[in-house]
């Protein structure tokens, strides 16, 4: 047997118990503990059960796990607050908040016997044997959890991506599949003259509605219904944008959306693909266990950066060009010839 390397000692139990916290994380969101040390913080573990209506040893074991993991802090001896981070992301209503995509565990948990269930079928499975954008379309409390959990992990990715995209000279973009629309309203606000038009299912549409008219970009975001697959898109289009759509289907159907997004694009037009990308070992950790959400959400994978400018040359791309954005996503844009 190989000699273990002391920092590889507790690397399978450290593994297998973080778990733990990522379930101690969405039964925070869910019961309000989060939002009531926010709120009314610091709190002793007595106040906190009191002002959620928690017990108190569920309050006190929570408290532990939480301050070892760093996202609640002992302010005073024996009162808690939020570290600045859980308060900026596990807060709800709280701008860029996480709180919306945690939440959606409770109900929606990577277990390991769902994981299981993807070894076995190799297909999605989180909703049993329903295909999951299928429930999305005729169940619309599904489509709305989905979209509100999308806009959560998108708002600050959203506002990195308008900051590198070279749109300067664009009037019409396509956001295919673009949920809610929260990547559509950072890169209005970014620049004014552009357009976004965001291809939906129906049961989002007045989701993109509603967050236009708060936004307060009406004239510039619209909702146009389709299926990215069954519908054609409409074209002449200066952008197509891509965000996180590529690693929910097939290899095969990526190649479809490529050359779907190129024939949706006038002469000189970019196709911009925002996606969390991993290394040729399969790298960031992040970014990999994703593929395990993949698995059984959705028919895809995530890619590397090498396999989308492959994608993209041989759909007729060129000039393509890889740059970080925020965290652990990533912009891959490419331009169709003039």
């Amino acid at each position: 047997m190989d000699e273990i390397k002391p920092e590889d000692e507790l690397r399978v139990y450290d593994s297998y118990v973080a778990g733990r916290l990522s379930a101690g994380l969405a039964a925070g969101v869910r019961t309000g503990l989060f939002d009531t040390l926010h709120a009314k913080g610091p709190l002793t573990r007595v106040e906190l059960a009191h002002a959620t209506g928690l017990h108190e040893r569920g309050v006190r074991a929570w408290l532990s796990a939480m301050v070892a993991g760093q996202l609640v802090i002992e302010a005073q001896p024996g009162s808690y607050g939020l570290s600045p981070v859980a308060a900026r992301d596990c807060v709800r209503d709280q701008p860029g908040s996480l709180a919306g995509l945690i939440d959606m565990e409770i109900e929606n948990f990577l277990s390991p016997a769902l994981i299981v269930e993807g070894l076995q079928e190799g297909g999605p499975c989180v909703y049993g044997n329903s295909d999951p954008w299928a429930e999305h379309a005729t169940d619309p409390a599904k489509a709305r959890s989905f979209s509100d959990a999308m806009h959560a992990i998108s708002m600050r990715p959203a506002e990195a991506l308008a900051q590198a995209a070279n749109l300067t000279d664009a009037r019409r973009l396509l956001d295919a599949g673009g949920g809610s629309g929260t990547i559509s309203v950072a890169l209005a606000r970014a620049f004014p003259k552009l357009h976004c038009t965001i291809l939906e299912i129906a049961p989002v549409l007045p989701h993109i509605e509603e967050r236009a008219q708060e936004e307060g970009l009406s004239e510039q975001i619209s909702a146009l219904e389709g299926d990215l697959f069954a519908d054609s898109w409409p074209g002449d289009f200066d952008a197509v944008l891509l965000s996180q759509i590529l690693h929910d289907w097939s290899d095969e159907e990526a190649v479809r959306l490529v050359r779907r997004a190129f024939q949706a694009l006038a002469p000189g037009g970019t196709l911009l693909i925002h996606e969390k990308l991993v290394t040729q070992d399969g790298g960031p950790l992040a970014n990999g266990l994703v593929n395990l959400d993949m698995l059984v959400w959705t028919e895809g994978r995530q890619w590397s950066a090498d396999e989308l400018e492959s994608l993209l040359k041989d759909a007729g791309f060129e000039s393509v060009d890889v740059t970080a954005t925020y965290g652990y996503w990533s912009l891959v844009a490419g331009t169709k010839p003039s």
